[in-house]
């Protein structure tokens, strides 16, 4: 029967088999003047991280020997050999700087000792928790969200004096109040414009109240749905899904092709707003839990390839997830402008215009330095005005960036698959660790 730890170690060495038949580790091996003997040290961060992610990368790398002129898998090793810059980076047996190496066997039980749970609120279950508000108005005493609630809005009575509305929703308060609306004409007549003033201040209060609690596994507890990821996963598969249907139909269909270009610029922009804030999280996790990196090493690298890929961002670089951001909001903006369209900055020529200054302050108090104006003229209230006005920048982006964009939405879908299915193992196999 397999051990725990042999359990990880079999999951990681798929994930290294399906790096290394990449074609791009493939091709940067086909460069290498290997021996046998040599090491193969890969990389544990693919994505040029600056500004965006905050954490440091892990120290520690896996490794592979060179045995007959290939790369063996049989065994692998985990070293500390400083920071690289390169997705990969070959040792030579004969070199005097060859990293330490460690079995990857030690190397995962000493990760299993300061793994944590902590890290297990991303598989952790949501569980919808019913809320109350009070309303007020003299028919209606509370706001009452009920997640069991399968009938819809309807009103019940209280043990006080006024009516309850219960609702199993949270997202859209006209459709709760055109359900309730007749209902409740009947019992106010002419007082109906305050109560639905009182129940649209209510249903904010409770869409501001309403929690969702999220419950960590059991230490041993198999995988299960419903957890935080699959409904980060969900959402993005089916934006995803959306997204290629709309890039289709832009495609073959001229008579609406706006209407399309719109939608896909609309799921491009929210996913290079949303879901690189989750890779951000997914990257700095992957910083601090090596275990869970080594686990999913291959989408980390599939993730990178895919925005290495894309047009306007093709370098021997890391991929930039700021550029990427900056592209797909420079796009959107080229498509649809802004009410102001301009594309390029404008200068004022003002030759013989004379600034009749006003008043010039110096040494203003420091904690008021910021309230003072310094220097003071005629029309600078309207100067400040015009100074208010700017201009988003506007990048004309091919549509072989749109086709490519919808591989980095799956990339990015795998890698959230994979890391749920690492972290299920992970807190399955830790029953019987710390």
């Amino acid at each position: 029967m397999m051990s725990h730890i042999e359990e990880i170690e079999k999951m990681i060495i798929n994930a290294v088999k399906g790096l290394i038949a990449t074609e791009a580790f493939c091709n940067w091996f086909r460069r290498q003047r290997a021996t046998d003997g040599d090491y193969v040290v890969i990389n544990n961060s693919f994505i040029y991280r600056k500004p965006l992610i905050k954490t440091s990368k892990n120290s520690q790398y896996l490794c592979l020997k060179v045995k007959d002129g290939k790369v063996d898998t049989s065994t692998v090793l985990v070293v500390k050999p400083g920071d690289l810059n390169a997705d990969f980076k070959l040792f030579s047996a004969k070199s005097r700087n060859l990293p330490n190496h460690q079995k990857l066997t030690d190397a995962i039980k000493n990760e299993m000792e300061r793994l944590g749970r902590l890290v297990f609120v991303l598989i952790g279950e949501l569980q919808d928790i019913p809320a109350t508000v009070s309303v007020n108005h003299r028919l209606v005493e509370k706001l009452e969200f009920d997640p069991a609630n399968q009938k819809g809005p309807f009103l019940k009575d209280s043990n006080g004096k006024g009516k309850i509305i219960v609702v199993n929703q949270l997202m859209d308060p006209e459709s709760v109040w055109n359900s309730i609306k007749s209902e409740l004409e009947r019992e106010v007549a002419s007082d109906l414009s305050s109560l639905e003033k009182a129940f649209a201040d209510a249903f904010e209060k409770l869409q501001n109240e309403a929690r969702q609690r999220l419950v960590l596994p059991e230490k041993g507890a198999s995988k299960r749905g419903g957890s935080f990821i699959a409904h980060l996963k969900e959402s993005v598969s089916k934006q995803r899904e959306l997204y290629q249907q709309a890039l289709q139909q832009w495609n073959s269909d001229d008579s609406i092709a706006d209407s399309h270009l719109r939608e896909v610029m609309r799921i491009a922009y929210n996913f290079a707003d949303d879901a690189l804030k989750v890779l951000q999280l997914l990257v700095s996790v992957a910083d601090l839990k090596g275990v869970l990196l080594w686990c999913t090493i291959k989408e980390h690298f599939d993730i990178a390839e895919a925005f290495r890929n894309l047009p306007w961002t093709r370098s021997s670089k890391k991929p930039s997830l700021e550029r990427y951001r900056e592209i797909i909001a420079g796009a959107r903006n080229h498509a649809f402008h802004n009410l102001l369209a301009f594309d390029r900055t404008i200068e004022a020529d003002l030759k013989g215009v004379n600034v009749r200054a006003r008043r010039l302050t110096l040494l203003p108090p420091y904690s008021r330095r910021k309230s003072i104006v310094t220097f003071d003229y005629e029309d600078r209230e309207m100067v400040e005005l015009l100074g208010e006005l700017t201009r988003a920048p506007e990048v004309a982006v091919p549509f072989n960036f749109w086709k490519k964009n919808a591989e980095v939405m799956k990339s990015f879908e795998k890698l959230l698959d994979r890391t749920e299915d690492a972290l299920w193992t992970l807190n399955r196999v830790q029953r019987n660790g710390p």
